[in-house]
């Protein structure tokens, strides 16, 4: 039994249209919070993105700075390379210096005839292992790829021919130059007795090698201690 003077219809009719919005409020108020995030979403992905080019901006500034620290640095290797190989063609050990060493080592009594030196340039032989990596047209190739260019290394000998008043003079001269930073491998291949003028002397022959490393600067402070220089004492023996 319906207690409510209205129909039927009527109140139906009123409750569909509360329902309908209801549902209405709730679609706008989901679809408000869908477009909102939607916004809000949109912002961080535009900072996101900007936060990404700056980033891609940074890593090229920083690679144009690489490369150009690199091309730097190739320029200083290449500069470095020049200068070792200029400098390794500069004679290191001057004849002039040589000789008023030898001068300047030399017991009293004692004197040269002659001296001697002889260059042989070294030339490095190539690993086996290398040649067998490389065969046939690979091998051309690298062939045709050229390193920098190195230095020249030369072994040099050196023949001293004198004369001395006894085999003790001799003896000293020969542990002088065994001492010597500049030379190595000293020998002595001769000595016999010369009669020249009706005076008796010793005639010897020694050979040995200069050091590869050798370098007359070695000697600066020697020199330093000492008022006389080897170019000095080789002057006084050529006007004697």
């Amino acid at each position: 039994m319906n207690d409510s003077f209205l129909p039927v219809e009527y109140t139906e009719q009123r409750r569909d249209r509360r329902t309908h919005i209801l549902a209405m409020l709730l679609f706008i108020i989901v679809m408000s919070g869908v477009v909102s995030a939607f916004f809000w979403k949109r912002t961080e992905w535009r900072k996101i993105e900007q936060i990404r080019q700056d980033v891609e901006l940074r890593y090229e500034a920083a690679g144009i700075e690489v490369a150009q620290l690199m091309v730097l640095q190739q320029a200083q290797q290449a500069t470095i390379e020049k200068a070792e190989l200029a400098a390794a063609l500069v004679e290191k050990v001057p004849r002039s210096i040589l000789l008023g060493e030898l001068i300047n080592h030399m017991p009293p009594g004692l004197g040269l005839h002659e001296l001697k030196l002889e260059s042989t340039r070294i030339i490095a032989k190539a690993d086996p292992k290398d040649k067998n990596k490389h065969k046939g047209r690979s091998a051309t190739r690298d062939a045709d790829v050229k390193g920098p260019p190195r230095a020249p290394i030369y072994d040099t000998r050196i023949s001293l021919t004198g004369f001395a008043a006894t085999d003790v003079h001799v003896s000293e001269f020969l542990s002088a130059l065994n001492d010597h930073v500049l030379f190595r491998d000293v020998n002595l291949v001769s000595s016999q007795e010369n009669i020249s003028d009706n005076q008796v002397a010793r005639e010897f022959k020694i050979k040995m090698i200069l050091r590869q490393n050798a370098d007359s600067r070695s000697l600066s402070d020697r020199w330093r201690q000492s008022n006389e220089t080897p170019e000095s004492l080789a002057e006084v023996a050529t006007h004697e």
